[in-house]
């Protein structure tokens, strides 16, 4: 095995499941300088709606919408006409803001990184609507110079787990799928995909699930080098944990 596909969100990162957690203050004060005259709730309840809607219709084919298709979306919704391009960005811009405020950074990950780089390629294959946040995150992180490549749902134009983004991911490493191990959090988008289309995979999961065996499984990617040392000993990384 000589290739780590990983996926982002729940997985490198902490986030929150709910769109609603974080509040819509930068996405509220948007609609009002376009002319939205409703609470920051209305603003709230416009682009969860927006988002459950076009997410639905992803479900259906797996095709990836933009934030931009939400920002027009929720805005046609609040103001009842189309928004121009300059609306649609600054809509966009500032709910991406807002969403990220959920975004929690996981204490010790740069390190495991740096560790599991010593002797696995890694490779992030994220779902994401935005193509700026999973390079910005990486570098509040500190890992930036850690990872060998990003493919995101965004730029492939659909989501995990349809088959062309595992391919977009394995032509953009050059990896065999028989030595990659996928990492995610996720049953069918980062477990039961990978496999079907010829890799291993390991589920990140706080505790044990049916169908996965525990040499599958860990409770944080942080627990992964030693999982794959014991199973692949020839891949044992020299440890840089604890180290300044």
């Amino acid at each position: 095995m000589r290739h780590l596909f990983l996926d982002f969100f729940g997985t490198l990162v902490n986030y929150a499941d709910s769109r609603a957690g974080q509040g819509y203050a930068d996405t509220h004060a948007s609609m009002r300088s376009f002319g939205a005259a409703g609470t920051e709730q209305d603003t709230a309840d416009a682009w969860l709606d927006a988002f459950h809607q076009l997410n639905a219709e992803s479900d259906v084919d797996h095709r990836e919408f933009t934030m931009e298709e939400l920002s027009r979306r929720a805005i046609v919704r609040l103001l009842g006409r189309e928004p121009d391009a300059t609306e649609i960005a600054a809509g966009a811009e500032s709910n991406m803001a807002d969403w990220e405020r959920g975004v929690v950074l996981i204490p010790g990950m740069a390190l495991t990184l740096r560790e599991l780089g010593q002797t696995f390629t890694l490779t992030i294959v994220s779902n994401t609507h935005s193509a700026s946040v999973v390079p910005r995150q990486l570098a509040a992180m500190g890992a930036t110079d850690l990872i060998a490549n990003i493919v995101t749902s965004l730029e492939v134009g659909f989501r995990k787990p349809h088959s062309a983004i595992y391919r977009a991911a394995l032509d953009r490493a050059d990896a065999d799928p028989a030595r990659v191990i996928f990492v995610g959090d996720t049953w069918d988008a980062d477990f039961d995909g990978p496999r079907a289309h010829g890799m291993e995979a390991v589920l990140v999961a706080a505790a044990p699930r049916d169908g996965v065996p525990e040499s599958r499984r860990v409770s944080s990617v942080l627990d992964l080098p030693d999982l794959l040392s014991f199973r692949y000993p020839s891949t044992r990384p020299v440890s840089t944990r604890g180290a300044a």
